[in-house]
């Protein structure tokens, strides 16, 4: 397995440990009458349907579908994977963290941080697609003809190749 296969899966399982925490402070603030914010909600399922969900997807993609050439177990550009790794992991994590302490974290440039974070995302992804999209590949069908009309009929049986008895 390649090593950003391995990062691709390992980083997922990482973000689910942390959209799972995430959850559980969620849950332990409605419990105790603490506030949520909708950032809150926001970076919790961030965390797992793009820093889980979608790194593995990527993950098991780049390592099950088919090679476009041997040597290549990545693909043929694999410093394009790893930009696709770096800008969807920084992304996902800036933007969790900004989304998470939306309430303390009030001054415009924050704002400007998200955004620059979920741009992030949305490159990585694309990046991402655009990596796998050589090795999408359709099944092939022999043509279809039909049989050529003959005005004698049916075509003559195969010639016997034994003896008879």
């Amino acid at each position: 397995m390649h090593i950003l296969v391995r990062l691709f899966l390992r980083t997922a399982f990482l973000f689910l440990a942390l959209g799972l925490l995430g959850g559980l402070w969620i849950e332990f603030q409605l419990v105790s009458g603490g506030t949520i914010s909708h950032g809150m909600i926001v970076a919790h399922v961030h965390l797992l349907l793009v820093g889980f969900l979608l790194m593995t997807i990527f993950g098991v993609a780049f390592w099950l579908f088919p090679r476009s050439g041997r040597g290549q177990p990545i693909g043929p550009y694999p410093n394009l994977v790893a930009f696709a790794y770096v800008l969807l992991t920084a992304g996902t994590l800036v933007r969790a963290v900004t989304e998470f302490f939306d309430l303390q974290l009030t001054a415009p440039t924050w704002g400007y941080v998200r955004l620059a974070a979920s741009t992030a995302q949305v490159a990585g992804i694309a990046i991402g697609i655009v990596a796998l999209w050589g090795r999408i590949r359709g099944v092939a069908f022999p043509k279809f003809e039909p049989p050529a009309a003959t005005a004698a009929g049916p075509p003559p049986p195969p010639p016997s190749s034994g003896s008879a008895t």
